[in-house]
Order: C-alpha cells, then structure tokens, then sequence
C-alpha cells in the first residue's frame, strides 16, 4: 500500500496593533515557519541569562487543533 500524503492549507488572521508593526514573511519556498519581528518604541538590552518579552506589535488567531510556536531564530 502506497503512503497517504495529506496536504492542508491553513489560514492565520493577523492583526497589526501598531502601525510600524511588520507582518511575518516567509524566508523561502522551503521555510517550515515565517519570521517575526520585533516592534519596538526603545532600544532593549538584555542581559546574559535575562528573559525578556518582545513585543511584534501583531495579534493572530491560531486555528483550533493547531499551535504557535516561537523559536529563537535561526540564522
């Protein structure tokens, strides 16, 4: 028996709560996720082991039996 491939195309609503939030792009074709960024209104320094929220200005609505992930970034 041949495996089953599911393909689902799934619709995030997001909303910009500042004006110079920037919306979450995707890097490539190939990306697994899309990059946030920052919105800030001062610059932040964070200490060596400090925790920190950064806010990206934006509110989404994650899909029922989906999750969002946030990830230090990669590059």
């Amino acid at each position: 028996m041949l495996p089953i491939l599911i393909i689902m195309i799934i619709f995030i609503r997001v909303k910009k709560l500042k004006p110079n939030a920037k919306l979450p792009p995707y890097g490539s074709l190939e990306a697994a996720g899309a990059d946030l960024y920052a919105c800030l209104d001062a610059p932040v320094t964070i200490a060596p082991g400090e925790s920190v929220f950064i806010p990206t200005g934006l509110a989404m609505e994650i899909p029922k039996n989906c999750a969002g992930l946030i990830y230090a970034r990669s590059g």
